[in-house]
């Protein structure tokens, strides 16, 4: 009985293992988005572990403040129209790519310039992390996978040498301009192509305002979901606090290669009519795996590499356990999107904001920083919970 039970799942993992190997064969965009993805997430990761080895705690948290802050930012001046250039284009529609970069062109002018009131560099990063991602969308809405890998490694490796050169003589600015440089340079080539393009006439995008005003919401949320925490941790527990947070997220941000990746490659392909069933399932199995093994393993990276750090353990570990909805979030956004279906993604965002509102604010003062992470979870599982209910709601209508 026990051989036949181990011949079963051998052959249970021959099949799985074929099926992957001919899913890199066919699927070669989902292989350059997943190492795009994988490569800057590593580099970026390693970036941040490297700055969490020469920064105090304390300064640790006043860096990722100043970058969260840029963020929120630069989703404000996204205008919603990278997600809108990946479906149309990937739809066959040029002529949204002009309109919609010389928009965000303007965007970036103003959300840069109000930013840079309160400080010069962050303002510059904002916008050029608008063009950046716009020089991306072009990417995946033309469906040039290989230059979008190319793209996100070589950003990365640019704002991992300049940050960590320029800290030395310059110490958190020096960071800050590394960040922005970084964006600037391959964002470059496409900001000079599109300034002869420049126009002010936005017959395309007028046409497509619904979808952008959805996606540009959807857009805010996602990015308030990643760095509205830390904007709120600082006036409630200060910077210490979101330092030990915030190590702990750069671990889950490592874990979220999987999510990022399945978004990115599952919008233009159900923008344009492709149901991926296996690639979800896979992608969910995979979470789930990486989840568990974080949960065992990185507690022991910290307290081997990063000994200031070992109040987060606890945080850590509960964060992630958070991958596994937040993979379902992003496979579900990609269809929802790709359907157009843009509010129901709007309002399942909202839905996460406000309980990591209320999370931080009663789990934190009552847990202290184990309630933040369980915030954290708490407000994926709501989200994809939310997401998984609407989903099952219209496949029955």
């Amino acid at each position: 009985m026990k051989e036949k039970t181990n011949a079963g799942i051998q052959s249970t993992l021959t099949v799985i293992i074929k099926k992957i190997k001919g899913l890199l064969k066919t699927e070669t965009g989902l292989v350059y988005i997943t190492l795009g993805n994988v490569g800057a997430s590593v580099l970026g990761g390693l970036l941040w572990f490297i700055l969490a080895g020469l920064l105090s705690v304390d300064n640790y948290g006043v860096v990722n403040y100043y970058i969260a802050l840029a963020s929120i930012f630069f989703a404000v001046g996204l205008v919603g129209l990278d997600a809108t250039m990946i479906s149309f284009l990937a739809k066959g529609n040029k002529e949204i790519h002009y309109q919609a970069t010389s928009l965000t062109f303007i965007s970036a002018l103003i959300i840069g310039s109000i930013l840079a009131i309160y400080e010069l560099s962050l303002g510059l990063l904002a916008a050029t992390m608008v063009l950046f991602m716009m020089t991306l969308a072009e990417k995946l809405g033309r469906k040039m996978y290989k230059q979008y890998a190319m793209m996100l490694i070589g950003q990365r490796i640019a704002q991992m040498v300049l940050s960590i050169a320029l800290y030395f003589p310059f110490g958190i600015l020096g960071i800050l301009i590394g960040y922005l440089i970084g964006y600037l340079i391959f964002s470059f080539k496409y900001i000079l192509r599109a300034i002869p393009k420049f126009t002010l006439q936005f017959s395309e995008v007028k046409q497509k305002r619904n979808f952008a005003l959805h996606s540009y919401s959807t857009n805010l949320v996602r990015n308030f979901t990643m760095y509205l925490d830390k904007l709120l941790i600082v006036p409630l527990f200060g910077y210490y606090l979101l330092g030990l947070y915030q190590l702990a997220f750069q671990f889950f941000m490592f874990l979220s290669i999987i999510p990022l990746s399945l978004y990115s490659y599952l919008l233009p392909e159900e923008s344009s009519g492709q149901n991926r069933r296996t690639i979800k399932i896979l992608g969910l199995l995979l979470s789930v795996a990486a989840a568990v093994a974080a949960f065992v393993t990185f507690p022991y990276i910290i307290e081997r590499f990063f000994t200031n750090f070992v109040d987060s353990i606890p945080i850590v570990r509960i964060m992630s356990l958070a991958l596994i909805p937040a993979t379902v979030v992003s496979i579900l956004n990609a269809t929802l999107l790709g359907q157009g279906r843009s509010r129901t993604v709007f309002t399942a965002g909202i839905a996460y904001i406000i309980s990591l509102i209320i999370g931080l604010i009663i789990l934190g003062q009552i847990l202290g920083s184990i309630g933040l992470a369980i915030t954290l979870l708490t407000a994926q599982t709501i989200q994809a919970t939310y997401l998984i209910i609407k989903r099952k709601n219209v496949i029955k209508a």
